[in-house]
């Protein structure tokens, strides 16, 4: 191999290597209703999930909101901690791993959205 090709070839080994690094912490959910009447789908938020940094960006049409992520057994729960210690979160929305179904957390009118990976 010339001295010029591999110049080259470590550069783009590197970036290949930590693209799939920044890759593999974050994690994104299209969440979406249903129309009873018409069967359309309705796109209405996305989920920007950062699995490393347990942070969380709910992304609207028009906003956006920040919050605090933590992964249990059966959930993905997106809300709020307490205070500095991390240790106890005010979950806002709840989404279960195994169906990505998310709701929010103690709402009486709770629709049911379906999420899925992007």
């Amino acid at each position: 191999m010339h001295k010029r090709q591999s110049k080259k070839i470590i550069p783009l080994a590197i970036g290949m290597f930590l693209s799939s690094e920044i890759l593999s912490e974050f994690m994104v959910l299209e969440c979406s209703s249903t129309n009873d009447w018409t069967d359309k789908v309705n796109l209405l938020y996305t989920l920007q999930i950062g699995t490393d940094s347990k942070k969380a960006i709910q992304v609207f049409k028009r906003s956006q909101l920040q919050m605090d992520f933590k992964e249990t057994e059966n959930y993905y729960e997106l809300g709020q901690y307490t205070d500095e210690t991390r240790s106890e979160l005010i979950p806002r929305l709840l989404i279960d791993k195994e169906s990505l179904m998310a709701s929010k957390y103690n709402a009486p009118d709770n629709k049911p959205v379906s999420c899925k990976r992007k």
